[in-house]
């Protein structure tokens, strides 16, 4: 699908004029669904109109079941003319796309869907894989230079949110594939401008890419490397701390071998110099962060959540508690979404823990809350007790959802409690509070903690290796943080086997407290005895793949008998 006005996989700008009469037309998904003919931006219509034109695009040149394509556009909630209406998307899109020269894609009816012939068009997906894997070739023959080009190419194309705002569990789980690609790709490029003693460009771009995978080692690895090739030593300690407190606050795991060896060296090149310290970055208040893309389970919870939070018998308080990693955060954001509809005002998130695991002053809190609901800085009264009753006032009447995550032993949450009976309070951290209505969450089920590592690492790897899948979801005790941290291993090295990082975990090298669950009884109904039978893990992560298109509660793993 590459074309020829352009060098081979360079996704050309869309102001860029048109080499030939009928210039091939290029449509974009790493970002808003949009396509061009020549320099002319096409309509393609209503955003759920587009979000199946991605789904097309992602199986070009094989059959989409109109079946799946309904659940991919509106997952458990279709109305019962969803088939009609993606007949009409269908013969909409057919015009649009008969109207484009060069070689244009092609919908077809076939059997009981529809399939997409590519044609001469160009799409940006597959132009990054394409860049993506001439960048590996050049890297593997050492050339760098051609490398550095190939993989910047790869993450220009992008241009923002896969797939744009489509929000169904399809596209949550088709988007965090790509970020799972685009995160390699970053590493890659990260990795070669280290080669190249470009280090402050190496730095800039890694402190961009943690700030949204804040739990990934290896680019914590390339930064601390990166800092250390620019001589900074102690701020390159300080960064190795800072990966460290964070993997074992939200983990409780400690770092993996390459961190530990990279540490260990810039140690030897010099004393430790004190490290400066951390300053706390600004916490996020104001609308909640998008909950993870590779969110699963949880219905029971959610539902619970729904319930308690949506009463009608005035302001409600609950807290949900956990041990760390099992995902609390997660599912309160995920809450938070479902619910945006119920609180018109506004939802907003804080969060009640300074990185150092100390409780942020609660007057410092409200100033960023009643600063994210239009009340000017310099408006703020200093004292804690005006701030409070500026808050009750500003939040009067309103319905608003307060989401109070990390809430650390000594935090104070009353003063930030609002009054009005629209409102609800959802606090977030490992303990329960007295006298608060609790949610305690465990970890995952079996097949919603295969769900999840499989979606980070896919699920054809977890079939290969059936047995060390469903022990390397016990020892990270079905919890998604821990599963978070071994995908981030296996992807960091395709060539590692699943049963070699679930022997790393479970004898201790390079984790925290994690301990192996089989061989003894589960603390909860979802988790699997001892007995592991191959055959099922993997149909167990074939049903796990194939719930991309089914409902989340048909997936069952059958277990051998001891």
């Amino acid at each position: 699908m590459t074309p020829e006005n352009t060098s081979p996989g360079r996704w050309p700008a869309p102001d860029a004029p048109a080499a030939t009469a009928a210039p091939a037309p290029r449509f974009s998904l790493l970002g808003p669904v949009r396509a061009w003919s020549g320099t002319a931006e096409i309509d393609l219509g209503s955003p759920q109109q587009r979000a199946l034109l991605a789904i097309l695009l992602l199986r070009r040149d094989q059959p989409v079941p109109c079946e799946h394509a309904v659940r991919a556009l509106w997952g458990d909630t279709a109305p019962r003319s969803a088939d009609t209406t993606v007949r009409t998307y269908v013969y909409r899109l057919r015009r649009l796309l008969g109207d484009l020269a060069g070689g244009a894609p092609e919908i077809r009816k076939q059997g009981g869907g529809y399939l997409l012939t590519a044609g001469g068009a160009t799409l940006d997906t597959e132009l990054f894989r394409d860049l993506l894997a001439r960048g590996r070739e050049a890297r593997d023959r050492s050339d760098r230079g051609a490398a550095l080009g190939h993989l910047r190419d790869a993450l220009a194309l992008w241009r923002g949110t896969p797939f744009g705002e489509a929000d169904t569990p399809y596209f949550t789980a088709e988007r965090e594939r790509w970020e799972q690609l685009r995160s390699a790709a970053t590493e890659e490029l990260a990795a070669v401008q280290i080669g190249l003693g470009r280090y402050a460009e190496a730095v800039a771009m890694l402190e961009t890419a943690l700030a949204g995978r804040p739990l990934w080692e290896k680019l914590w690895e390339l930064r601390i490397r990166a800092l250390a090739g620019l001589g900074r030593r102690a701020d390159a300690l300080a960064a190795y701390q800072d990966a460290r407190r964070l993997l074992h606050t939200e983990l409780g795991l400690e770092p993996g071998p390459g961190l530990r060896e990279l540490h260990r060296g810039i140690l030897a090149l010099e004393p430790p110099a004190p490290a400066a310290p951390a300053v706390p970055p600004a916490d996020h208040v104001g609308e909640p962060p998008r909950p993870p893309a590779d969110f699963v389970g949880r219905t029971a919870e959610l539902a619970a959540l729904a319930e308690r939070l949506t009463s009608p018998d005035g302001m409600v308080v609950m807290s949900l508690s956990g041990p760390a990693g099992t995902g609390k955060t997660a599912l309160a954001l995920r809450a938070a979404h479902d619910l945006r509809s119920h609180f018109p005002d506004g939802r907003l998130y804080a969060r009640l823990g300074a990185p150092d695991g100390t409780p942020r002053p609660p007057e410092d809190v409200l100033a960023e809350l009643l600063t994210a609901l239009g009340v000017p800085a310099a408006g703020l009264p200093a004292p804690a007790a005006e701030r409070a009753a500026l808050w009750r006032r500003t939040t009067d009447g309103r319905r608003l959802l307060l989401v109070l995550d990390d809430v650390v032993p000594g935090a104070r949450p009353d003063p930030l409690l609002p009054v009005s009976p629209g409102c609800a309070v959802l606090l977030v951290g490992r303990r329960p509070l007295d006298g608060v209505p609790a949610t305690a969450l465990d970890g995952l089920t079996l097949a919603d903690a295969l769900q999840l590592l499989g979606a980070v690492v896919g699920h054809e790897r977890l079939r290969h290796e059936a047995e060390p899948s469903a022990r390397l979801v016990s020892t990270c005790d079905y919890r998604p943080g821990p599963l978070r941290a071994a995908a981030a291993r296996l992807l960091a090295d395709p060539r590692r086997s699943v049963r070699e990082v679930e022997r790393e975990l479970r004898t201790g090298a390079g984790t925290g407290p994690v301990e192996l669950r089989l061989g003894r009884p589960p603390a909860r109904g979802g988790h699997p005895p001892h007995g592991v039978c191959p055959r099922a893990v993997a149909a167990g992560a074939h049903a796990a793949d194939a719930r991309r298109d089914s409902d989340a509660g048909r997936m069952s793993v059958q277990w051998r008998s001891t």
